[in-house]
């Protein structure tokens, strides 16, 4: 009878440690803050259909980007389009409108696969971290095809993986990357840039 609440305590040990393992991701800061949002709209506002296009690359090494990632890589382009209130219209589809935006996201991440290790099989008591930095380039194009310029936009997050980091947790999601800000930042430049 000992030995079984013994065994149980052990589990129950092990099982609250790994219930209170946790990560936390926070942006580098490259990315200046963003003052005016929306900016100012002219009158007659044209349309703008955009091409959205992923490329993930993990240690130095290329990967397929999810589904579920582009989708919202995808979304995210088109809120902020949409939210600038600079176009009657935001598509996404490669169609007739007054401009087109080759939009292209990529994923550059670093991690040490050890350490990685090391940090699951010590059930999160020795952190480890990951680093991903988000870059957006856009290709402007008119009606015509003709480029009118070429933005990019990079921003850093850091993610820590430690055990005691689960009460932070619930205050940063994953879906929180900075696409929606670095696509705000690219058309608030291709606006200045372009009057």
């Amino acid at each position: 009878m000992l030995s079984a609440l013994k065994g149980f305590a052990i589990a129950l040990i092990l099982v609250a440690g790994g219930a209170n393992s946790g990560c936390i991701m926070y942006r580098e800061g490259q990315l200046p803050p963003i003052i005016q949002w929306p900016p100012d709209v002219k009158q007659t506002k044209p349309t703008i259909s955009l091409t959205v296009t992923g490329q993930s690359i993990l240690n130095d090494s290329a990967k397929e980007v999810p589904q579920g990632f582009l989708e919202r890589w995808r979304n995210d382009t088109v809120r902020a389009y949409q939210d600038s209130g600079l176009f009657s219209e935001v598509r996404q589809r490669t169609d007739d409108s007054d401009f087109r935006a080759e939009v292209r996201i990529l994923d550059k991440g670093e991690y040490n696969p050890v350490m990685s290790f090391i940090t699951g099989f010590t059930m999160f008591l020795i952190p480890s971290t990951a680093n991903t930095t988000m870059t957006v380039t856009t290709v402007l194009k008119d009606r015509s095809g003709a480029t009118l310029g070429l933005f990019q936009k990079s921003e850093g997050v850091t993610m820590w993986m430690e055990l005691f980091l689960a009460f932070a947790m619930p205050f940063w999601s994953l879906d929180q990357l900075p696409i929606y800000d670095l696509n705000r930042a690219t058309i608030l430049e291709a606006r200045s840039s372009k009057g």
